[in-house]
């Protein structure tokens, strides 16, 4: 009776052991994966540029509308709402129908959120043409939390000097601007999305009366806003 008692005892404390390795290795893998950018647009064939003061700019310019968007890499809704942003550029800046104007601005108390956006701007400067997938490197890689590793990624991504990044950070001022921007139109929080339409003042949405001032906007009223201008 006892030899079988510690039979089963052995058993346990085998399968107990071979649980706790298990787990051990799965937040090993899961520390160690490298997170996936989601979108698969191939930016350097769409038109690129930016404004007069400095925001980065994607799509025709002879589009009819531009979709603005104040955002902060760091802000967990803005990092939700990039799946919204994705779909509306795989739907209508790629197929020049729209383009977008992306203004980084913060949103949360976040200390990675300012260099962030420098290093955004950054690869912009450097490695002209690369802004926009710095922009979903960024958002993936804080998704994950994972900002102390994000400025190495990039450097290697676009084939640049990772202290030539680091050194141009230290004197980038885009942020600046667009938050200038932002608090001269009232954007109060991020993400905010605003449309600009040929090259007119920036202004919110108004559907039926109603200002869409507040959060992101939902895909389907993006889409019905598109339809009015087609």
């Amino acid at each position: 009776m006892n030899e079988k008692r510690n039979q089963n005892t052995l058993i346990v404390a085998v399968v107990a052991v071979v649980a706790v390795l298990a787990v051990v290795g799965v937040i090993i893998l899961s520390s160690n994966t490298t997170p996936s950018v989601s979108s698969e647009v191939a930016f350097s064939q769409v038109p690129q540029e930016r404004t007069e003061d400095g925001a980065f700019v994607i799509g025709n310019p002879a589009a009819p509308i531009t979709i603005v968007e104040f955002a902060d890499f760091t802000c967990p809704h803005c990092q939700d709402y990039e799946e919204t942003i994705d779909q509306f550029v795989q739907n209508y800046v790629v197929t020049g129908l729209a383009r977008l104007e992306y203004r980084m601005i913060g949103g949360t108390s976040s200390p990675y959120r300012e260099h962030l956006a420098q290093l955004a701007e950054c690869a912009g400067d450097l490695q002209p043409g690369s802004f926009w997938d710095t922009h979903n490197v960024i958002f993936e890689y804080a998704r994950a939390g994972r900002y102390e590793e994000v400025g190495r990624v990039i450097a290697d991504r676009i084939d640049i000097s990772y202290s030539d990044l680091l050194q141009c950070t230290s004197t980038a001022r885009q942020y600046i601007t667009d938050t200038n921007v932002a608090a001269s139109v009232g954007v109060q929080g991020t993400p905010a999305v605003m449309i600009r339409v040929g090259d007119g003042e920036l202004s919110w949405m108004n559907i039926g009366g109603q200002v869409l001032n507040r959060g992101g906007i939902p895909y389907e009223i993006l889409q019905s806003v598109m339809q009015s201008y087609q």
